[in-house]
């Protein structure tokens, strides 16, 4: 039967955090230091306006939401029977 659960799937969050790893470490092995400096400065300039304190207030609102404790869901839809 498959998972038809509307959560967060742990499994793909890992596997995308290391992809992002394996390709970030990859960047930096085969990029030399001047063409990424080069490529990355219009990013470094981003992180300096205040629309990126917002996003990353509003990625830790996700983050808080997806991680927070929540009570149990029991989607059992079989006949309640008595006996």
């Amino acid at each position: 039967m498959a998972n038809d659960s509307k959560g967060f799937s742990y499994t793909r969050l890992a596997l995308g955090a290391g992809l992002l790893a394996v390709a970030a470490v990859g960047v930096a092995a085969f990029v030399p230091r001047k063409k990424l400096a080069m490529v990355t400065e219009p990013l470094s300039n981003l992180a300096k306006l205040p629309v990126a304190a917002a996003v990353t207030a509003w990625a830790m609102g996700l983050w808080n939401e997806a991680t927070a404790p929540r009570a149990p869901v029991f989607d059992d839809l079989r006949p309640f029977d008595e006996f």
